[in-house]
Formats: C-alpha cells, sequence, structure tokens
C-alpha cells in the first residue's frame, strides 16, 4: 500500500478501493496493532456530517472483499467488539517505491448525452455528493442512487433512491441483470450501458506446405 501515491497492490495486480474505504484502511494501519474506535473513525471520515452506522459497515466490508484471500478463512481486519477495529497481521513499513502495479482497465461504462462514468471490476455505487461514489452529476440523482456490481455477470440495484431506478424503461425494485447496450436511467438522466472488450488476438496464418515461386519475383 503507497500511501502517497493513494494506490494498494498484490504483487503487480492493482487492487480497487474508493475513497473513503482507502482513508478507513490507511487510518488502520496508522494506529497498528491498536485498535480505532468508531468515535475515531468518524472524526477522520466524516467530520461534518452524521452517517448511518452502516456506512461503516459498508466500508470495512468492502475492504474485506478487496484485501482478504478466500482461502485464508481469517480477515485482515479485525472486529473489536463494542470498540470499532484494527488491522491483524505483520506489517513492514518502507520508504522504498513500490513495484509498479498493472493499471486497472475499466471494466465497463456507463454513457449518456455528456457524462462518461467509469465502471471497475466489483462493486460500483453510483451517487451524487459523497466521496466514495462514482459521482454523476445530477439534481435527481440520490447520494447513493444505485449499484452496478461487474464481475463474470453484471447486476443493477437501486438503493432506495428518491427517484428511482429504471432499466430499459422498467422500473428497478429488486436487483437485475445488466447487458451490452441496455438503457439505464437514473432519476432524470439516461444512460446506456457497455461492456468494455478486450481486442481480438491478431490471426496467423498457417503458410507450410504452400510452395513459393521463387522466381516470379
Amino acid at each position: 500500500m503507497d500511501a502517497d501515491a493513494r494506490s494498494i497492490s498484490i504483487a503487480t495486480r492493482s487492487l480497487h478501493l474508493t475513497r473513503k474505504a482507502f482513508d478507513l484502511l490507511l487510518l488502520l494501519l496508522e494506529h497498528r496493532p491498536n485498535a480505532v474506535s468508531k468515535e475515531q473513525i468518524h472524526a477522520r471520515l466524516w467530520p461534518d456530517s452524521f452517517v448511518a452506522e452502516s456506512s461503516l459497515q459498508a466500508l470495512i466490508h468492502e475492504i474485506r472483499q478487496v484485501i482478504d484471500h478466500e482461502r485464508v478463512g481469517q480477515s485482515w481486519i479485525r472486529t473489536v467488539h463494542g470498540i470499532g477495529y484494527s488491522l491483524a497481521g505483520d506489517v513492514v513499513a518502507s520508504d522504498a517505491p513500490l513495484a509498479p502495479a498493472r493499471r486497472e482497465h475499466p471494466a465497463a461504462w456507463l454513457v449518456g448525452e455528456s457524462t462518461r462514468a467509469t465502471l471497475h471490476a466489483g462493486e460500483n455505487i453510483v451517487g451524487r455528493g459523497l466521496d466514495d461514489v462514482i459521482e454523476i452529476e445530477s439534481p435527481t440523482i440520490s447520494r447513493r442512487h444505485a449499484r452496478i456490481t461487474v464481475g463474470d455477470s453484471v447486476t443493477l440495484e437501486d438503493l432506495g433512491s428518491k427517484n428511482g431506478t429504471w432499466l430499459n424503461g422498467e422500473h428497478v425494485t429488486a436487483p437485475r441483470a445488466l447487458a451490452e447496450g441496455d438503457i439505464v436511467r437514473l432519476g432524470s438522466a439516461t444512460f446506456t450501458f457497455h461492456l468494455a472488450r478486450r481486442p481480438k488476438a491478431t490471426e496467423s496464418a498457417d503458410i507450410r506446405g504452400q510452395d513459393v515461386d521463387e522466381s516470379s519475383g
């Protein structure tokens, strides 16, 4: 984890954390191995706002989903009941620069008339006015409006928005599958969903067995 560059990686693979989740992980690193109280976390992440307990739980879940290894069965983030959270495991601090991570390519886009929102693999929260969301400027979009999860399949879910989420003209009231070219409306803002496609490999021709007349030039 490079605090100055605000990047996190495993080997040469870049990982993606929202801004608030990165700040929380950095806070836990700064106080290791001590526990950080929920009051301290709220004072650092939301100094001028009141947020529900679920907001903090969502950030902890995001960090665990990104940095924990599913086969290990133990989380880097330890819950200290009645207090808050702490960082588990050994940490080595170094001034040496990290090996460059592979650039994280977009997994998909929401393309509007004048807006292009980049989506990455995993969970993407689309909204307005918060640091940890994919920002779309529109007065009809809620602060945490919708969730788009990009994996082997893609799902769209409304997060209790005031003005609703629509998929191909149908009101989204439960998670829905999202496909290339689908029309997504968030409030009054309309987008077309596009998946990132990898370029096709260059085809090679097998020329063995072909007779070549060298005298013809």
